[in-house]
């Protein structure tokens, strides 16, 4: 017994497992144990899973108007029906605007898409593209320069704005033209969107219908200057797009706001978490007609002041002022004087993070009446640059 006990114990290296069978026993012990082998096996299924995105981008049929992933538009991708666009708007008819007259899409492929590029990407690209564009004849379509911007519906331009806590316009006459356009479009209403009606008499209102709104001073005294106001003296039976927002426009006329206008700011956008609130965008703009290169940066930094003590998120927008008219008027500004108004007031904003588009390329060859009013039409496109601008905000 002990025999047989013994020769178990001493078995010949013969019968023993062979060296290499036990140096891989050994390695796979250690490998299995081994805390890099889980992360090689994490790090192939992201490899994995980033390889089917990356096919799914290039191979899938993407629809017509999806964007690059570098891009920050959240937003509607403009669908509007340009043959009809105003078609259910009031005064259609009667101001004689139609929506190919201002905007002339990209071209589509044989497969009735738009080719990758020829819309944007982002915000910078957007602003540039809009600032250094042209037009093709006097008063033909503004078309912007290396890539479009888009032409939203009433209900995508609800949508974009609507990711806002509210939209503060700040500036003179030529700005609210501009927030007036907004509300035209908001109102569909081509012939008195843009004013407060509930101010008029029948008078007034026959005689600053259409184009009249936005070039007669007795008209646009009657602009309204906020929301509320414009949902309050709609006609009755017409909806009033986007009600939920609150916007406003507020009027400087000098370097240092009145306490008037910096109330009416603090009430647009509140001191609050900047966590909590979505953003509060700020369009900015004064014209050189109304004040000096000193007075304007100061207004402006003073703004950019107020919106950083809020603590909110108030990305900010200047708008460059507009080319001189073509009819010679006493006291207006030349080409010359207005260039270099801009590159001033536009080094300022750079240094302050504030964003710019320009306006000059824009209405250069545009019928001016005065060389500051450039009308409806004019009006209307200038409100479509700015919905693009805030259609690649970030919503949060």
């Amino acid at each position: 017994m002990e025999e047989s006990e013994s020769s178990r114990l001493h078995m010949p290296s013969s019968e023993r497992p062979a060296l290499w069978a036990r140096i891989l026993e050994i390695f796979d012990e250690i490998v299995s144990e081994a805390p890099f082998v889980r992360f090689l096996n994490k790090g192939f299924i992201i490899l994995y899973f980033i390889l089917a995105l990356w096919l799914g981008w290039h191979l899938l049929p993407l629809a017509e108007n999806w964007d690059p992933a570098r891009t920050m538009s959240k937003s509607a991708q403009g669908h509007a029906v340009l043959h009809n666009y105003f078609g259910n708007f009031e005064g259609f008819a009667e101001c004689n605007i139609r929506a190919a007259e201002l905007y002339s899409p990209p071209p589509k492929d044989d497969r009735g898409f738009y080719e990758y590029g020829a819309f944007c990407h982002d915000r910078k690209q957007l602003l540039r593209a809009l600032s250094d564009g042209g037009r093709v004849g006097f008063d033909a379509p503004y078309t912007p320069r290396g890539c479009n911007y888009r032409w939203f519906d009433v209900e995508e331009i609800c949508f974009i704005l609507e990711r806002f806590d509210s939209l503060i316009f700040i500036g003179d006459d030529v700005l609210h033209s501009i927030y007036g356009a907004i509300n035209v479009l908001l109102r569909q209403d081509l012939a008195l969107g843009a004013l407060d009606v509930s101010t008029m008499d029948q008078a007034s209102k026959d005689n600053c219908r259409c184009v009249n709104q936005f070039v007669k001073q007795d008209c646009r005294q009657h602009f309204v200057e906020g929301a509320e106001r414009a949902m309050q003296s709609e006609q009755a039976g017409r909806p009033y797009f986007c009600n939920r927002l609150k916007h406003a426009f507020i009027k400087v006329d000098s370097g240092n706001p009145s306490l008037v206008a910096v109330e009416k700011f603090k009430q647009l956008a509140p001191k609050a978490p900047r966590s909590r609130y979505r953003p509060i965008p700020i369009i900015h703009s004064l014209a050189p007609s109304t004040m000096s290169t000193t007075d304007a940066a100061t207004s402006l930094v003073k703004f950019v002041e107020l919106a950083d003590d809020s603590d909110r998120n108030t990305p900010m927008l200047w708008i460059g002022p507009t080319a001189a008219g073509h009819i010679e008027l006493k006291g207006r500004k030349g080409n010359q004087e207005i260039w270099d108004y801009h590159r001033k007031m536009a080094s300022v904003a750079e240094d302050n993070d504030v964003e710019i588009l320009e306006m000059w390329n824009m209405t250069v060859q545009a019928t001016s009446w005065d060389g500051m009013r450039f009308g409806e039409k004019v009006a209307i496109t200038q409100a479509m640059m700015v919905m693009n601008w805030l259609s690649r905000l970030q919503s949060s």
